[in-house]
């Protein structure tokens, strides 16, 4: 077992430590996934596959700015999803109305 320097976190008790959270991170994530909206679903996913990249790239201070960008980015795909499935809804509905006006006439 070595130490980067003298009064530091020995890296093996880092990594066993990194891996605690991110079980624990899963494991609610996946209890509390039972009563999230999509949403919450894709940003929470967003933040723990963030932070776990963040703390093996870049400890945690990394942990905390990948946590911070893996939300965002499960937000925004969420939106996006969102967005897309509305529009095609929309386009469904517009075709639907144009066939009933062209059967009234």
């Amino acid at each position: 077992m070595q130490t980067k320097t003298v009064g530091q976190v020995p890296s093996i008790r880092m990594n066993v430590f990194f891996l605690r959270i991110l079980l624990s991170a899963s494991l609610a994530l996946s209890v509390g996934a039972c009563t999230m909206n999509e949403t919450q679903q894709r940003t929470g996913s967003g933040a723990a596959i963030g932070a776990a990249a963040g703390a093996l790239l870049g400890g945690r201070s990394g942990a905390a700015w990948g946590a911070a960008l893996g939300a965002g980015g499960g937000y925004l795909v969420e939106q996006t999803k969102k967005r897309e499935s509305t529009e095609a809804e929309n386009q469904r509905l517009r075709e639907e109305n144009y066939r009933l006006q062209q059967q009234g006439r």
